[in-house]
């Protein structure tokens, strides 16, 4: 491999943990003790502790696979007299049984389409991608999610805001898009 090839995959690897950290630091309610600050894109952002080693050696391969994050609603262990239910508009409750772990909120896809090689410079990349993440900055801080985040951090509540790579086994995730309501 090339310098320029390394450098490009290297590019191409904080591209993809940026885009987690930005998002979790917009979303994620659980209190974060991490100490290590992703410099990365002229960005100063709280490297997020959800997205693990393991997870990121993923997005090391040349050319790295499609990411998807999900940030989910965590639904605490219901007591004996409460429900899950879903109030879709213009209609009634809908109990969701069985309860779910999740509800999906929003979701975030990476994919690189590789195409045919360019002679755009590796520094212009790296200046249009710190554009590219002070946008999704003032973005997440501007979508519905955000006044729920902000309302969830500021109160002790069983519900909180995570964030995973989905890996294919959504069986604990409710989504309730308009093909996948109750």
């Amino acid at each position: 491999m090339s310098s320029s090839d390394t450098q490009r995959a290297q590019i191409m690897f904080h591209l993809y943990t940026k885009l987690f950290n930005v998002v979790g630091e917009a979303r994620n309610t659980s209190p974060s003790s991490a100490q290590k600050l992703d410099k990365w894109f002229n960005m100063e952002i709280p490297d997020c502790e959800l997205f693990t080693k393991d997870n990121r050696d993923v997005y090391k391969a040349v050319p790295p696979r499609r990411m998807e994050i999900q940030v989910l609603l965590t639904v605490p262990e219901l007591g004996h007299n409460e429900v899950l239910v879903h109030l879709p508009p213009n209609s009634s409750r809908v109990r969701i049984q069985p309860v779910p772990r999740f509800v999906l909120l929003e979701t975030f896809i990476l994919d690189v389409i590789p195409g045919p090689p360019t002679d755009v410079p590796l520094a212009t990349i790296y200046k249009h991608c710190y554009l590219l993440f002070r946008s999704l900055f003032t973005l997440l801080r501007v979508l519905p999610a955000w006044k729920l985040h902000k309302r969830l951090r500021r109160r002790v509540a069983s519900l909180g805001i995570t964030l995973r790579v989905r890996s294919g086994n959504d069986s604990d995730v409710l989504s309730l898009t308009s093909e996948s309501c109750p």
